[in-house]
């Protein structure tokens, strides 16, 4: 449904920001690698010009969005302005380039998701409780549904978040089989 070109397949399959900033360049150039390197400098760009370096934006959002989805009660307000500046910055509204921002929505909940197995993620108790293997890709599921169908179902976005819903729900498939049966548990309570 979201196919590209097979040369387009290193440079989505890299998280790593250097490495793929080196497959994109090695790319020829086109109207495709154009837009590619638009996406590029949007997602791995300094949004508040503090002089940070390799901050990969797009992945921030993410922590944004799942933060802003337990906002509500007299936070709606704001909590809905935030989601809409957001969603507007990952280009949810392009649809001309829908396969490309697809992909990028993957890869970019796959950078979250490798986090998600270190020894740190989802403890407890200020660190002194470790989560177990379980633990980790319960909390994971739990992370990247508040992130996608969560926040949009709570700010009304749906449509608006409809492809980076997708995107996120089939990475998290692909990144353990109790995902599935556990982000459609997640969808049904909520």
């Amino acid at each position: 449904m979201y196919e590209l070109h097979e040369s387009f397949t290193p440079y989505y399959s890299e998280i790593d920001p250097k490495k793929r900033l080196g497959i994109l360049e090695s790319l020829p150039e086109s109207e495709e690698s154009g837009f590619l390197r638009e996406l590029y400098h949007d997602r791995y760009s300094d949004h508040e010009n503090r002089g940070r370096k390799n901050v990969d934006w797009w992945l921030w959002r993410c922590i944004c969005l799942q933060q802003l989805y337990s906002k509500g009660g007299f936070l709606k307000r704001f909590r809905d302005r935030e989601v809409a500046k957001i969603v507007q910055e990952l280009r949810t509204d392009d649809t001309e380039h829908t396969a490309f921002l697809y992909h990028e929505y993957r890869n970019t909940a796959r950078r979250y998701l490798s986090t998600c197995r270190s020894g740190n993620y989802a403890s407890r108790f200020m660190g002194f409780r470790q989560a177990s293997d379980d633990e980790k890709v319960l909390r994971a599921c739990s992370d990247i549904w508040q992130m996608s169908r969560g926040i949009a179902r709570v700010a009304g976005v749906q449509d608006a978040m409809k492809l980076w819903c997708e995107a996120f729900r089939d990475e998290l498939i692909d990144y353990d089989s109790v995902c599935r049966e556990e982000y459609e548990r997640l969808d049904s309570e909520q």
